[in-house]
């Protein structure tokens, strides 16, 4: 199953073209990883307060086409891998005008990779039965078994 939101391009993202500067689609993908934790149960605030989080690892991403200010983006966010104290995140952006009915194109396309670690200590821990069951149905695999 793929967790998806919306976002709107703001002028905060752009460039003086009104193009999205593209560190500023790190940002989109952080802010999908963190509405994504929090629709599931464990924002991250609440993870960073008990001493835990996911820092990234991993990303490659792959730009496909432009974003610009106003543009309307559909982000989505499905695990590729759990494993014990890491998990592997596919991304995608699609976007497109904000007019009724417009096509959306893809935008970016990344993959990432995350790990569940102490923040005294910078070092990866297990993840919790909790969390993993959470995680368990945005797993790819799930999805295709029960497709």
């Amino acid at each position: 199953m793929k967790f998806i939101t919306q976002k709107r391009v703001r002028f905060h993202h752009c460039d003086p073209a009104g193009i999205v500067f593209y560190p500023q689609f790190f940002y989109l993908l952080h802010e999908v990883q963190e509405d994504f934790l929090t629709h599931i149960g464990f924002p991250e605030h609440l993870l960073i307060q008990s001493g835990t989080g996911l820092p990234i690892v991993d990303l490659k991403a792959e730009f496909l086409g432009m974003c610009r200010h106003g543009d309307h983006l559909t982000l989505s966010l499905e695990l590729t891998r759990l494993g014990g104290a890491s998990m592997g995140m596919r991304y995608e952006i699609h976007g497109g005008p904000d007019t009724p009915d417009a096509p959306q194109t893809i935008r970016l396309r990344a993959e990432g990779v995350v790990v569940f670690s102490s923040l005294a200590d910078a070092k990866a821990v297990a993840m919790p039965d909790a969390l993993r069951a959470a995680l368990q149905p945005y797993l790819e695999s799930a999805t295709e078994e029960h497709a």
